[in-house]
């Protein structure tokens, strides 16, 4: 019977290679990136709006 490890041991597993292949000097941690790529804040703008929404949604059943 082969047992399975759980998703929080699968983790930490990797998060120990992780951190001893960062010691090593063979990988670089990870950096953390915030906000929207440019790519994204493009399809943002370029999004409908609520105002567009709401005339379609009331265009398909009425005004409320």
């Amino acid at each position: 019977m082969k047992k399975e490890k759980l998703t929080y041991e699968i983790l930490h597993e990797y998060k120990v290679k992780q951190d001893r292949l960062i010691a090593e000097g063979k990988m670089q941690r990870p950096q953390i990136i915030y906000g929207l790529s440019p790519q994204a804040e493009k399809v943002i703008k370029e999004g409908r709006t609520l105002d567009v929404v709401l005339k379609e949604l009331e265009a398909k059943y009425g005004k409320i």
